[in-house]
């Protein structure tokens, strides 16, 4: 027996964005773009402490170059910047009030404050720009097998809710993932449908409307759209350019209660060999939007059909569809109010020629009913906005409903064994129905946000393209009441995500602050590179003739190994309190010049 299996999944659409769910992407990321590391928080904050080292020492480098090329003064404000801040303010403050030192030195001071602040503080400003965040490893391929509870020819429980300016695409995925889909997800890891690509059998195809052909395509593929209602024909048409057509019917009375805004858009596909082009069709099946609300205005709707042929190929179809009703008289302003693409879609700006001025009589006693159609086709991609004007007591109404199509069939080999032996076991299953509602956008008063249907066009296109590259992965058995998924199964990876811009600029930081470093302490070298603690220690080996040892033993008031630094006279000088260096001149006199001038204040 040769096997043909639909599957449908029909949801409400309105806006998303296509979701990058290509398996490469090529594209460089922009700079306010987050890099995921794969790093722990303690790396992190080793990371952060060696870039505080480097730039410090970087920055001691930089004052040491100063010292070099400074005054007297300029060694100490390098010495003064290591002491802390409370040393720096205290000397700042002081020696502003100073007139004997130097401008340039004052600044140096405030200077070296700003950037000890700077780079103290510049990790922490980095370490709050990092977000923990969690990524999927690498994936293994797991098919998970779900019971399902039979209901109203679909499974009980797929109904989702696409939230406000949310993606469809991204409805999709959470359908898949949903506990009806996976009902024991293993802890640990993230799961998502396998897709990939396919390779297309027939890109453009033929089109009718009402059993009237209005496009031949190259043959391989023939797309008629019905309203089942409607018999009476053949239509008027009229093509306004290559492509693009516009149709009248009428008057009829399209079913005993009905008007079209209350039945489906019913479709038939056909399909031919591509290799030898038969007079007959090898393989068809026929789909709808299923509009089971029976409302006037009905919010867009994507309705996605999948089937899997007898000969392994497989079709995806994709409709969006949206329904107004109107008066014929005001019809501008309610498709205004409803489409934002209203001026600037033709297939809507022109219906209010048509409506009004193709209307075909009805026969004497009967009421006049006629269905209006402007279409538009390109490659494997149809739009139309169909009216029914109804002739009543209170004026002409208008019942209309716009849909988009987009068809893809390709090849795709099935992944997984477990699937591909279900899929030859099993005869002809009803179609599959998974719905997605959406609820409308609503603007800043609180009215409701009109609707694109370039959008809706977009829209159709990326999800036919997801649902095709998901192709065999999803299936369901409803011989079996069972939902085949096959996933990519992967393992979940904390880590930290940190933007682009932060990770270039730190790693610049880093490596100019190595090099200032390391250049400094090559072509400048000891004294100017070296801290006050060094350079003592250096001259006391250097005047004891003996190795003095690192951590040095210290005494007051100065005295370093039982080295006594100050000079005698300068030791009693701290003593006392009261009197004054003598004037023998035993003591130097930028010493005894600075002692007077405390003193005086």
């Amino acid at each position: 027996m040769r096997i043909k299996i639909c599957l449908s999944l029909r949801s409400f659409s309105h806006t998303f964005s296509p979701l990058p769910y290509h398996s490469l992407d090529l594209t460089m990321p922009a700079l306010t773009d987050k890099i995921f590391l794969p790093i722990s928080i303690f790396i992190l904050n080793v990371v952060l402490a060696a870039f505080k080292f480097v730039l410090a020492s970087a920055v001691g480098a930089c004052f040491a170059i100063y010292a070099m090329r400074g005054c007297e003064y300029a060694k100490s404000v390098g010495w003064i910047r290591s002491s802390g801040y409370r040393d720096m303010i205290t000397t700042s403050y002081n020696t502003f009030k100073r007139k004997d030192v130097p401008g340039s030195v004052k600044w140096a001071l405030i200077v070296a404050f700003i950037v000890t602040l700077v780079a103290n503080f510049l990790d922490k400003g980095i370490a709050s720009l990092v977000d923990p965040s969690f990524r999927p490893g690498h994936p293994i391929q797991d098919v998970v097998v779900s019971p399902q509870a039979p209901y109203d020819g679909s499974f009980f429980g797929w109904s989702f809710v696409v939230p406000t300016n949310g993606s469809v695409v991204d409805t999709m995925k959470q359908a898949l993932n949903s506990p009806i889909a996976n009902p024991s997800p293993e802890d640990g890891y993230v799961y998502s449908p396998v897709i990939s690509e396919y390779t297309p059998v027939c890109t453009d195809f033929g089109f009718g409307f009402q059993n009237e052909t209005l496009r031949n395509g190259t043959g391989c593929m023939m797309l008629d759209i019905s309203f089942l209602s409607w018999s009476n024909g053949p239509p008027i048409k009229t093509e306004r350019s290559p492509n693009r057509w516009s149709i009248t019917m009428g008057p009829d009375r399209p079913g005993p209660d009905d008007s079209i805004t209350e039945q489906p858009v019913s479709g038939q596909l056909s399909f031919w060999d591509p290799s030898s082009l038969s007079s007959n069709a090898s393989r068809f099946f026929s789909f709808a939007d299923h509009n089971h609300h029976r409302d006037f205005h009905m919010y867009p709707r994507t309705t996605i059909t999948k089937c899997i042929h007898d000969n392994s190929d497989i079709t995806v179809v994709a409709m969006t569809t949206t329904r107004f009703l109107a008066r014929v008289d005001e019809y501008d302003s309610v498709a205004a109010n409803y489409f934002s693409t209203y001026h600037s879609d033709d297939l809507l700006s022109t219906m209010k020629e048509t409506i009004t001025t193709k209307t075909i009589p009805a026969q004497p006693g009967q009421q006049s009913h006629n269905l209006m159609a402007e279409i538009r086709v390109a490659n494997s991609t149809a739009e139309a906005l169909v009216c029914e004007v109804i002739e009543t007591s209170f004026g002409d109404l208008s019942a209309c409903v716009f849909f988009t199509i987009t068809v893809h069939w390709f090849k795709q080999p099935v992944h997984n064994d477990i699937i591909l032996v279900v899929i030859e076991k099993i005869g002809m299953i009803p179609d599959y129905h998974m719905v997605l509602e959406y609820f409308p956008e609503f603007t800043k008063d609180d009215s409701i946000a009109p609707i694109s249907t370039k959008k809706l066009r977009d829209d159709t296109v990326v999800v036919a393209d997801y649902m095709a590259r998901i192709g065999s992965s999803f299936f369901a058995d409803f011989n079996e009441h069972k939902v085949y998924i096959l996933y990519d199964k992967a393992e979940i990876e904390a880590g930290l995500e940190i933007p682009l811009w932060v990770l270039i600029a730190a790693g610049t930081i880093m490596l100019v602050s190595v090099c200032v470093w390391q250049l400094t302490q090559w072509l400048v070298g000891p004294p100017h590179t070296s801290s006050l603690y060094s350079i003592i220690r250096t001259r006391l080996a250097e005047t004891s003739g003996t190795p003095v040892p690192r951590l040095m033993r210290f005494k007051l008031p100065l005295m370093f190994e039982d080295v006594n630094l100050l000079p005698d006279q300068v030791e009693n000088l701290l003593d006392e309190t009261e009197t004054l260096p003598d004037e023998t001149g035993t003591l130097p006199e930028d010493i005894k010049s600075e002692w007077v001038q405390d003193k005086e204040k």
